[in-house]
């Protein structure tokens, strides 16, 4: 079977539907190529019994005025299709000897953290001020980018400074450059486990502007959870004249003499077009559906050479009880065993989950309906290694790995130590289940094909973040990059690369 449209858009994430409603509004014909049968990827949401769990949203960041996603939801137009619900606290962190209350305001924040360490208050202050300018030059970036202001190597330099100056730090050498107590990074840096690398490893780019993106814009979080985004966006779409094609998986795109003519799915459907926006990750796009040999040797080693970023072990808990709300806890709580975040990350790799560090998330004050009245949702978060246990027991054979008994073993061993763990933190959450599923590394290959299961493209070390992301553009003329390979993970961020994604599209149409 052989369409036609304008732009094709592989995968319908978050990048996809973005790139999809900004050119479809438009005037372009836009098709989107989805392999599963429901938008969003990363960004859905699930059902058990009375019980509603999203699969990966902790908070959306930047949705205040002023913060630049709130304009883009309103471009987009699905600022008025759902409804975001604000977090403050934004999280609690939580040390053996102290709690670190994490307002969504960056002052109150600041005065808070100069009350627990009082020799540090112009250290904190320093270091907060440059994070900020971080934020703050991204932001404008990323906004001469979708107006198509390019700047050279010497005018870069002067409209981004404080960007410059980070770029190759990670994000614990541009906090000691502020201040000194091992504590106290800890703390600025209680945020890693969203960007998967401790605060010595992670660059300061991803660092930085994460957390005062929450500290300045504030933490939301959308009624329904993050597939009521992915819907919004994909009823839009059809709203603008454009269309998502499920359960077709994009297996190939067709190159001739340097640009993209067509992409043909597994299941048989062929679209030509005239551009091709890609949301699927960077390596299967460029190396197995382009091919090696459509690219200089050069762009095909910048490809494969970074490595994955982190993946994650997430257990699902319904509750009987609304136990945070009894203890007035708020929406995300980070368990912290010591403050050393490196020690942690190993601890999490190797399976030492007493020493690692936990994610526990409440989502029944945030996601009214997600719980039957006076109940919970609860989830468990963890860092993993997708190779943890022999590949979870699977021997690295996932054919039917749901259904594989060694598999089920480890994946019910590995959330029985987790929610044990939470239970230490919050009493009475083990007494309270009752409903409990689990996610592994192989969960999350199956529903994105994702390498290793990944969450955030490719690792957020200094070489891969800021300057060094992977270009949206690619070698072939008209094919274009969106999603977190490209600049980063997180679903805003998603969001963003797809509306900037589909104007290079539409300068490559004019």
């Amino acid at each position: 079977m052989v369409e036609r449209a304008d732009i094709v858009v592989i995968g319908a994430g978050l990048g996809g539907l973005a790139a999809a409603v900004t050119a479809a509004g438009r005037g372009r014909r836009v098709l989107v190529l989805e392999s599963d049968g429901s938008p969003g990827g990363y960004a859905q949401c699930f059902h058990r019994g009375p019980y509603r769990f999203d699969c990966s949203l902790h908070a959306l960041n930047g949705l205040a005025p002023g913060g630049g996603m709130d304009t883009v939801y309103r471009e987009l137009g699905i600022w008025d299709r759902v409804h975001l619900r604000r977090l403050d606290p934004l999280y609690v962190a939580r040390f053996p000897d102290r709690e670190i209350v994490a307002h969504a305001d960056v002052y109150r924040y600041e005065s808070d953290l100069i009350d627990q360490f009082p020799d540090e208050a112009l250290g904190i202050r320093a270091y907060l001020d440059e994070a900020s300018a971080v934020y703050r030059d991204t932001i404008r970036l990323y906004e001469d980018g979708v107006a198509g202001r390019q700047a050279g190597l010497e005018e870069f330099v002067t409209r981004f400074p404080t960007l410059v100056s980070v770029s190759g730090e990670t994000w614990a050498q541009t906090i000691t450059r502020h201040v000194d107590d091992p504590r106290l990074v800890a703390v600025l840096g209680a945020l890693w486990p969203y960007a998967g690398l401790p605060p010595e490893l992670v660059a300061s780019v991803n660092g930085s502007v994460m957390a005062m993106a929450y500290g300045h814009h504030g933490g939301w979080y959308p009624e329904g959870g993050s597939g009521a985004v992915a819907w919004a966006l994909e009823r839009e779409l059809r709203e603008r004249g454009g269309e998502v094609r499920y359960s077709q998986t994009a297996a190939r795109v067709d190159v001739r003499d340097g640009r993209v003519t067509a992409v043909e799915t597994a299941e048989g459907l062929r679209v030509e077009a005239e551009v091709v926006i890609s949301n699927a990750n960077a390596p299967a796009t460029m190396l197995e559906m382009v091919g090696r040999g459509h690219l200089p040797d050069d762009y095909v080693a910048r490809v494969e050479a970074p490595g994955a970023s982190y993946t994650v072990f997430n257990v699902y808990l319904g509750l009987e009880r609304d136990v945070f709300g009894e203890q007035h806890l708020p929406h995300e709580l980070f368990v912290c065993p010591d403050y050393d975040s490196l020690a942690q990350r190993e601890a999490a790799l190797s399976g030492d989950w007493g020493h690692a560090d936990i994610t526990v998330t409440d989502y029944t004050k945030v996601d009214p309906g997600c719980a039957p009245e006076g109940g919970g949702v609860v989830v468990l978060s963890a860092m993993v290694d997708w190779n943890y246990a022999d590949v979870w027991g699977t021997g690295g054979d996932l054919a039917g790995y749901h259904e594989n008994p060694a598999y089920l073993a480890v994946k019910e061993r590995v959330a029985d130590e987790l929610v044990a763990l939470a239970d230490a933190s919050v009493p009475g959450l083990a007494g309270a289940v009752g409903f409990r599923e689990a996610s592994t590394p192989l969960t999350n290959f199956a529903y994105t094909h994702n390498p290793l299961g990944a969450i955030e493209g490719y690792e957020n070390t200094p070489a891969n973040s800021g300057l060094g992301w992977l270009p949206q553009t690619t070698p072939i003329h008209n094919l274009f990059l969106a999603g977190a390979w490209t600049n980063g993970g997180g679903q805003n961020p998603a969001i963003q690369s797809g509306r900037s994604a589909a104007e290079l599209a539409l300068a490559a149409l004019a």
